[in-house]
């Protein structure tokens, strides 16, 4: 009994002396930091905080998910795509005197899909013994793969803390400038077995041999070329010398338009992974 109030009571007393000096900490942070941004050190006059411009370039990988269900010319459906792509672009931050800033970004995002789901379909097939035609099951997977090409311009708001860390949020609006679904279905299984017992090589009528169609190729029906999303992001900023900022920074884009209603109300999300670099004007 004595070790364990004796255990809590050293507990509560690591814990003040923790919550005390993170206090402190932060008491002293927000004063260099405060007297790191001050314009006018007058003692007469009020403080100023600076006010500057920064510009900059942002590159990165973009980890793409599907929303929704999309739709193909045979009306296959294909749910739960995903796949990479990149970003790049460039940027413009206006500080203002408070922790709050606005800016802008504008890049190019490659968001590609690809969905896929497999199938049992009765086929018509001819054994090579007695040249009867049977239709016998066989399994097939369809792909689908979605490119899309963004033009996408963020206004945001971006609230940084301690000078290091921050968050922002913004409008992603996007204008598609290439767009291409391509659908496939391929054979799964290369030999089928006849109700006679008999066994052979299966071949897709009309496909002179090959073990693949291609069902669909081309740009994305009443595609909605305007997008509208929300970004929300997270990052650090590291101070590489009196002028210039490199930040890590994760996005997410959460789309509130669809892409189309001819294929389906579909959109895709972006997770990306991002590294900014930012210069003082």
């Amino acid at each position: 009994m004595f070790s364990t109030i004796k255990y809590l009571e050293l507990l509560t007393t690591n814990v003040v002396r923790v919550t005390t000096f993170l206090l402190l900490f932060t008491a002293v942070a927000e004063s260099a930091i405060a007297q790191e941004n001050v314009l006018d050190s007058d003692p007469l006059r009020a403080r100023k905080l600076l006010v500057y411009d920064q510009v900059g370039g942002y590159a990165g990988l973009s980890m793409n998910s599907q929303g929704g269900t999309l739709v193909t010319n045979c009306n296959c459906e294909f749910q739960g795509g995903a796949s990479t792509g990149f970003v790049v672009g460039g940027l413009f931050e206006r500080l203002t005197r408070s922790t709050l800033r606005w800016g802008v970004m504008l890049g190019y995002e490659n968001r590609s899909i690809e969905g896929r789901f497999r199938e049992i379909e009765g086929v018509v097939q001819r054994a090579p013994s007695n040249g009867m035609e049977y239709t016998v099951p066989v399994e097939f997977l369809n792909v689908a793969d979605v490119s899309l090409g963004y033009l996408t311009a963020t206004p945001y708001l971006k609230y940084t803390g301690f000078d290091l860390m921050f968050v922002r949020v913004g409008a992603a609006l996007s204008y598609v400038v290439t767009s291409n679904l391509t659908h496939t279905k391929e054979l799964v299984s290369d030999t089928v077995r006849f109700p006679n017992g008999e066994s052979a090589t299966v071949s897709l009528p009309d496909a002179n041999g090959q073990t693949s169609v291609v069902l669909q190729d081309g740009p994305i029906e009443d595609l909605q070329q305007f997008q509208v999303g929300v970004a929300i992001a997270g990052g650090i900023d590291i101070r590489l010398s009196k002028s210039m900022y490199l930040s890590p920074v994760v996005q997410y884009i959460v789309p509130v338009t669809r892409m189309s209603s001819s294929v389906g109300g579909f959109s895709v999300k972006a997770l990306q992974i991002l590294a900014e670099m930012r210069v003082i004007l």
